[in-house]
This record gives structure tokens, C-alpha cells and sequence, in this order.
């Protein structure tokens, strides 16, 4: 480990990977309308080309930049500019008010520095006990571990669960286009000699993150744009600021890590649960919404633990925790790496060098976003249409550069078209990217199983992990159904009821 941190001190260019990552992903993650996943579908497509550390460093800052970054525009502009920092809004934007704007920025800064270190710690130590778990799995319990991360997934994101496992699996049907790995035989393909190569995942990820993005962002162009004031004053954070808040950024950044763990949950939901969790238990419950710095320390520091954590399935058993984390995984992909129980072992000094880059990552977010804090408020105000025209060049330039095919510009197209309109009709995205990215597993999973057991299925209920992984599987479906979710609900009602009677 020490080894990989001299190696990266003595590298300029990971030294200035680290800090040109980091700005573009706090940038990104500020305008409203743009998001950090957004920036690291665009650069997916000159992703290959660079170093395979650099290319995965700056993705992984790409994403800590674009949590993070979101707070300003929320403290700022009461508009967040990434989903996971609308909970930060609610009193971030109340100090801004009381010109208390540098305070807020301060506090954010060093709770998402925490919270990051804090999902640090737990990929450092906690990756190796799981790969050691995992190696006890089976291509039977790999295959229900990829259906178990895509159906949750579905559940946990988006009002409907149902409209989540449709865009799971329709992602996974998208990943099986094209020639079979076994016989060649073309599948989907519709008599496409285009298609025969399989979707692009490069020009899907754009399509799905990047030129969606930009519809639904010229679509609220109408939103008019005014800081709260132009004076930020004293950004330098205190000790005082966080004196007495030592439980609240512990609980939330504990919180924040273990649900990145968990598939399709995401920076947003970190954010929140921590937020609503350091609201009941704090003493002063009544100043939060009202400009509680105990909230926006809460809220921070449990999107930023998403971040680091969302790596662990990803490097333990090759299931993303996150849309980040699946761009993640795609990069890896790209340069030829397979997540999964022996990327460890393949790949030791890369893990080494992710961890320490992220360690990395917490300084250069110290000392950019507290940097960018006076500037950032002029970036707000460019003219949207300028910074989308941009958008869309790059994604154009990404998807064709990939694999040099003007067919991946169409494609790229026709997927932001069916993002925009699952996204009209509350479809969530997430599912989709885990299956578009996990389909070729599954693909491979169920080949090999099948395989070794010469078509027998009975493994599925006579090996103990994957019995469990599949009472998991269908108590998640199952109490996911919203018929199932109403009676239960009625029946607690029921209960109370005479309890409160005899009362």
C-alpha cells in the first residue's frame, strides 16, 4: 500500500488526474440539470484510451466531485444540482438566507470529506472478507446474485417497483443482442450486421445518462437561476463548526457506506435516510428545515459514503451498487478487467492504487471546493443552452469514438429517446444500466451452470447460499408488490386500532 502511495505522489499526471477529475465533477455536479454520472458516461467514450489507473481515477473522482458539488447549488440556489443533495437544500439554502452562505459551504465540505473517508475504510477492509465470501460461490449463486441485484434494484428505486423490474430486465434483453459467446449465432440482431456486435455499452450509457439528461434540463429552461446573494463571506472551516457533531457524522456516514452496499439505492437515498435518522435523534429536531447545521453536516455526509461503497460489490461480486458504479464497471470492462471474486487477485495493486486514489480524492475536494466556492457562482449563470450544446457534442464525440462507428452516434440517440421517455412515464434508469451492464454475466452465469450441471436445476435448492440467495429473491419480489405492501399496512392499522381503544 505504501508502495502505490509513493507511486502516485511521484506522478504528475495522476497528481493532475486527480485535480482536473475532481473540478469537472464538482462543475458538473453543480449546474442544475447536469450530474456527475453524466460526466462519466461522456468521458466513457475516450475512456480507453487513457491508462487504465487514470481512466478509472478519474471516473471514481468524477462521481465523489458530482455528489459533492451538488450541495452548492443548493446552498446557493435552492435548486440541487444532483439529486442526492436535495436534502441538503432544505437547510443549506435556510443558512444561505441567514448570510451564512460560506458557513453552509464549509460544513458541507468537510462532512462529504468525512463521510467519503468514512466509505474509505469500509472498501479497504471490508472488500477482502466478502471476497473471501464469494469464493465459495458458484456460477448458480453468481447468477441469482446478478437477478437479485437487478430486482432490487427495481424495488428500491422509482414510486413502483413493478416499472423497475421492467426496465431491469428489459436492460438485461439489451445485453443479449448480438452473436452468442458459445456458437456464434446471432440473437436479436434482426439481420443487423451492426447489431451482430452487440449493443454498444458505451453508446447506451451515453444515450441513457447523457442526451436524456439534456432533454429533461432544456425541458425546465423556464427555471430562472438567482444565487441567494453574491457575498458567500468566510468559507475557511472551524473546529466549531463541528464541535458536538462527532455522532451525527459517524451515524450517517456508518449509514451512507452500508447503503451503497446495497443495488440501485444511490447517493440520493444516503442522503435522506441520514438526514431523517439525525432529525429523531437529535436534541434540537425543531431547527431542522429551519437552517440546522446539524442537518446539512447529516445529509452530506451520508450521500459522500455512498461513493466509496458503491465499489465494494463492485470489486467483491461484480454487481454495481450504483448508476456510478456501473460506469465504474463498464470503464473496467473497456480496459479488459472483470469485476468479481478474483479481481483481487488479478488485479491487487490496481485496488491498492483505487483506495489510495480516493484517499487522494478527499484532499483534492477539500482544496477545490472550497476554491471553487467564490467562482462556482458565476459558472451558475452561464446560459444553459451553451453549456447543453457542449453536452451534446461530447456525448456525440464519446459514443463515436468508442469504436469509430457512425452506428453508435445512432445508437446513443435512440437511447436517450427511450430514457426521455421512461423517464415521462416514471420509469426508473437505474435498473436498466445494472442490466445492461450485468446482462453479458448473466448470459454467462446461466451458460456455465447449466453446463456443469448438464441442465439439472436442482443446485438451485440443494446448495445452502444459493437456496438462501433464492428465498432473498422471492421475499424481495414478493414483498415489494404493492397489493402486498396496502395489506399489510391495513392489517397494522387494524392491530393499532384497538390498542388505542382500550387506551
Amino acid at each position: 500500500m505504501l508502495e502505490e502511495v509513493g507511486r502516485l505522489l511521484l506522478d504528475p499526471w495522476a497528481i493532475f488526474t486527480i485535480f482536473w477529475s475532481m473540478t469537472l465533477g464538482i462543475i458538473m455536479g453543480a449546474m442544475p440539470g447536469l450530474t456527475g454520472p453524466m460526466a462519466m458516461a461522456l468521458l466513457l467514450g475516450i475512456a480507453y484510451t487513457m491508462q487504465t489507473e487514470y481512466s478509472i481515477l478519474a471516473m471514481m473522482l468524477i462521481y465523489m466531485g458530482g455528489v459533492y458539488g451538488g450541495s452548492l447549488s443548493a446552498i446557493l440556489l435552492n435548486i440541487p444540482g444532483a439529486p442526492a443533495s436535495a436534502a441538503t437544500a432544505i437547510d443549506g439554502y435556510q443558512l444561505a438566507l441567514q448570510g451564512k452562505a460560506g458557513r453552509a459551504i464549509a460544513l458541507t465540505t468537510i462532512a462529504s470529506c468525512i463521510g467519503t473517508l468514512i466509505a474509505i475504510a469500509f472498501l479497504a477492509f471490508l472488500t477482502p472478507w466478502l471476497v473471501k465470501v464469494s469464493l465459495l460461490f458458484t456460477s448458480w449463486e453468481l447468477l441469482l446474485l446478478v437477478l437479485l441485484g437487478v430486482m432490487m434494484a427495481g424495488s428500491l428505486t422509482g414510486d413502483d417497483p413493478i416499472k423497475g423490474w421492467i426496465a431491469g430486465m428489459v436492460g438485461l434483453l439489451i445485453a443479449q443482442v448480438g452473436l452468442d459467446d458459445l456458437h456464434m449465432h446471432p440473437r436479436f440482431s434482426f439481420g443487423s450486421h451492426y447489431l451482430e456486435a452487440g449493443v454498444g455499452l458505451v453508446a447506451a450509457i451515453v444515450g441513457l445518462f447523457g442526451i436524456s439528461q439534456v432533454v429533461v434540463a432544456m425541458r425546465d429552461r423556464d427555471i430562472h437561476l438567482e444565487p441567494v446573494t453574491h457575498k458567500i463571506g468566510r468559507i475557511m472551516p472551524t473546529l466549531e463548526d463541528l464541535k458536538g457533531r462527532v455522532r451525527v457524522v459517524l451515524q450517517s456516514g456508518v449509514i451512507g457506506s452500508i447503503i451503497g452496499i446495497l443495488p440501485g439505492l444511490g447517493a440520493d437515498m444516503g442522503a435522506w435516510i441520514s438526514y431523517v435518522l439525525a432529525k429523531r435523534t437529535s436534541r434540537n429536531p425543531d431547527l431542522y428545515g429551519k437552517g440546522s447545521t446539524e442537518g446539512v453536516i447529516a445529509a452530506e455526509t451520508g450521500n459522500n459514503a455512498v461513493v466509496p461503497s458503491s465499489l465494494i460489490p463492485v470489486i467483491a461480486l461484480g454487481l454495481p451498487g450504483s448508476g456510478g458504479a456501473a460506469i465504474i464497471m463498464a470503464a473496467l470492462f473497456v480496459h479488459g478487467l472483470t469485476p468479481g471474486p478474483m479481481f483481487l487477485f488479478e488485479n491487487l495493486d490496481l485496488f491498492e492504487y483505487m483506495v489510495i486514489g480516493l484517499l487522494f480524492g478527499v484532499v483534492a475536494m477539500l482544496i477545490v471546493g472550497l476554491a471553487l466556492a467564490h467562482v462556482i457562482i458565476h459558472v451558475l449563470l452561464i446560459p444553459r443552452e451553451n453549456i447543453m450544446a457542449v453536452v451534446i457534442a461530447m456525448g456525440v464525440m464519446g459514443a463515436y469514438a468508442s469504436k469509430l462507428q457512425y452506428g453508435d452516434v445512432w445508437m446513443m440517440l435512440a437511447f436517450g429517446v427511450l430514457a426521455y421517455v421512461m423517464r415521462r412515464l416514471d420509469f426508473p434508469l437505474a435498473p436498466m444500466v445494472l442490466g445492461i451492464v450485468l446482462g453479458s454475466l448473466l448470459d454467462e452465469f446461466l451458460r456455465n451452470a447449466m453446463i456443469i450441471g448438464d441442465g439439472d436445476l436442482s443446485p438451485l435448492v440443494t446448495r445452502p447460499i444459493a437456496l438462501g440467495l433464492l428465498i432473498v429473491l422471492v421475499l424481495t419480489l414478493v414483498g415489494s408488490l404493492p397489493v402486498l405492501r396496502r395489506s399489510v399496512s391495513r392489517l397494522i392499522a387494524g392491530a393499532r386500532r384497538p390498542a388505542a381503544q382500550a387506551e
